[in-house]
Formats: C-alpha cells, sequence, structure tokens
C-alpha cells in the first residue's frame, strides 16, 4: 500500500517527464526524471531542506543516472511524507 501511496505521490507533484518504476524488491521506487534534470544537484538542495534521497550516479561506476533518483517508502505515509514529496516536485520542476 505505502508503495503505491508513495507512486501516486509522484505522479501528482513531479513534473511531467517523470517516470516511476517500481522495484520487486524492497521499499524503493526508482525514479527517471526529466530531461535536463540533475539528481546530484537536486539531492543537495533536498538534503539542504531536510529531505533525503539517493541520487542515481551513486549507483553506478561510471556515474550513469544522472537524471534519476531512488526513492525509500519504508516510513509510513504522513504530512511530512506529503510535504516532502511536494518540495521535491518543486526542485525538479525548477532543475527540469
Amino acid at each position: 500500500m505505502q508503495q503505491a501511496t508513495f507512486a501516486q505521490a509522484v505522479g501528482h507533484y513531479f513534473p511531467q517527464g517523470t517516470r516511476a518504476t517500481r522495484p520487486l524488491g524492497g521499499y524503493f521506487l526508482w525514479v527517471e526524471l526529466p530531461a535536463g534534470a540533475n539528481a546530484l544537484e537536486i539531492h543537495r538542495k533536498a538534503l539542504e531542506l531536510g529531505i533525503s534521497v539517493a541520487p542515481g550516479p551513486i549507483f553506478s561506476a561510471t556515474r550513469a543516472f544522472g537524471n534519476c533518483l531512488l526513492l525509500n517508502y519504508g516510513h509510513p505515509w504522513n504530512e511530512v511524507s506529503e510535504q516532502a514529496m511536494r518540495t521535491l516536485g518543486r526542485l525538479i520542476a525548477e532543475a527540469s
């Protein structure tokens, strides 16, 4: 259920052109951002606001996945989660 809630929030708050995939294991969504978005920059800005996301390049020895984020949905959905997703969506829209 949490996976579906977070995936719906990606669709609602993140800009058009964002794609989320749901890995079969774990508590994560892999999110491909629209062209032009820099995951490392979004990661830095999100951390400044107290939001933790994993930028795609940390999962690649060649620094691939520069426009991808890994989101953890292991915590129950609440107002803090919703505000974080809303803020991430704004940061991504500004970066795209």
